[in-house]
C-alpha cells in the first residue's frame, strides 16, 4: 500500500483535520486514488475522504462523521428510512387503485 502523508497542502486541509481531531492524520492512497485520514493513536484508517480534492468539504465531513455525533446520525438515518416506506407505501397504493380502474 503507497500511502503518501500530506502534511502542507494548499487550504491546509492537514492542519484543519488535526483541529478537528489531533489524532488525524491525512494521507494520500496512491494505489487507490483517494485521500484516507488515520488514527496516529490507533494506527487505524478512520475514514475515506469521498472527494478527489482537497478542500473545506473534507474539514466538514470530519466534523459531521464524529463518534460524537453517532446518535444523530442515526436518528437521522431512520427518519430517512421512515420517510422512504411511507413514499413507498403511497406508490404502492397508487399503483392498485390503478389497477382496480382499469378492471
Amino acid at each position: 500500500m503507497s500511502l503518501i502523508p500530506i502534511t502542507n497542502d494548499l487550504y491546509d486541509i492537514a492542519w484543519r483535520l488535526a483541529s478537528v481531531d489531533g489524532d488525524y492524520r491525512l494521507y494520500y492512497n496512491a494505489d487507490k486514488g483517494r485521500y484516507e485520514v488515520y488514527s496516529a493513536a490507533r494506527c487505524s484508517l478512520q475514514f475515506i475522504l469521498p472527494f478527489d480534492e482537497l478542500d473545506a468539504r473534507a474539514v466538514e465531513y470530519a466534523r459531521s462523521t464524529r463518534v460524537e455525533r453517532a446518535e444523530e446520525i442515526f436518528r437521522e438515518t431512520e427518519r430517512c428510512n421512515a420517510e422512504i416506506e411511507r413514499d413507498s407505501a403511497r406508490r404502492l397504493a397508487d399503483c392498485v387503485a390503478a389497477i382496480k380502474e382499469i378492471r
